[in-house]
This record gives C-alpha cells, structure tokens and sequence, in this order.
C-alpha cells in the first residue's frame, strides 16, 4: 500500500506595523522623490526639510496644516491646455520668405524643377511634388516667393502663376 504524505505550506503571517506618524513621513518623503525633479533642486532640499520637522508634530490638525504649508512650496501651476498643438510664434528677426528672380530653370532625371536664383540659392522640387513646371516665355522672367511652410518645408509660387510648388534647398 502506497502512502500519500500530505505536505501542508506554513501560513506566513507578516504584519508591519507602522505608526501614524512614521506613515505620514515615509508618504510626504514618497511624494517629495515623484514630484521633485532636477529643475527643483533647492525647493526640494527646503521641502524635505519642512516635511521632516512636520512629522515630529504631535497633533494631528497642527501636523496636517504643517504638511499642507510644506506641498504648498511644491506645487507647480498647471499646464494651459489652450497652447496644446500650436507652433511658436515667429522670432521678430526670423525671415519667413524671400523673393527672387529664376537665372535658370533645370529638370532632373525624375522630371522635378531645380531653380538657379539670382541670389545664389538653388532650390529643387521634391519627389513627393508632381507640379509641372514649365519654362517661362522667352523675354519674360520667372520671379517666385519662396515662404517657409510647416514642418520645416518651403513652399515656392510663381509669380503670375496659381498653385505652389514644395521645394527644398540644395545650395
């Protein structure tokens, strides 16, 4: 006859008593790490310094008003949700397009217009732009406006011409 042993697991009762007041320290000492990041070094330091005299308090209402005063000296406003989303505004010295007149207008391999300007720059159609650029009739020039777009992209137009063209700058 086969005997099966019963293997009973012992109950493992762990009880941790912590009193109030500790409980109140290690919850301000907890909040005080979660909300103190490096920009707030010094009121940190200031913080745990109130939080610590606040937990040698004795009454309870007298400690709570102390706890209070103390998280007052962290808080930080709250984010403006209107501002969510918006790009910044323009620096005042920040040059948000130019005009110029083409010296030359090329096509690449891939049929994209590649502009010469009288400035120096030289400015491509990107590949994502299927814009057909044609060349000017013959004794006229071509002058464009080349603004800044989102995204870090410009946007050329043709002066006299609808539509605008998305462009990149080479040189």
């Amino acid at each position: 006859m086969l005997r099966r042993s019963v293997r009973q697991e012992p109950e493992w009762k762990t009880t941790l008593t912590i009193r109030p007041v500790q409980r109140i320290s290690v919850l301000a000492c907890i909040l005080l790490v979660l909300s103190a990041g490096p920009a707030h070094g010094d009121r940190a330091a200031d913080a745990l310094l109130e939080f610590t005299r606040c937990a040698g308090i004795a009454q309870p209402s007298e400690r709570l008003k102390c706890f209070d005063t103390a998280a007052q000296g962290l808080a930080s406003p709250p984010p403006k949700a209107e501002g969510f989303g918006k790009p910044p505004p323009p620096r005042p010295d920040e040059i948000t397009q130019i005009r110029a007149t083409v010296l030359e207008l090329a096509k690449t391999a891939r049929g994209r217009a590649v502009f010469i300007l009288d400035n120096g720059q030289t400015w491509r159609q990107i590949d994502g732009d299927n814009t057909d650029v044609r060349e000017p009739l013959p004794g006229e020039t071509m002058k464009v406006t080349i603004a800044a777009a989102l995204l870090n992209s410009y946007s050329l137009t043709i002066e006299g011409r609808n539509g605008l063209i998305k462009v990149r700058r080479l040189k």
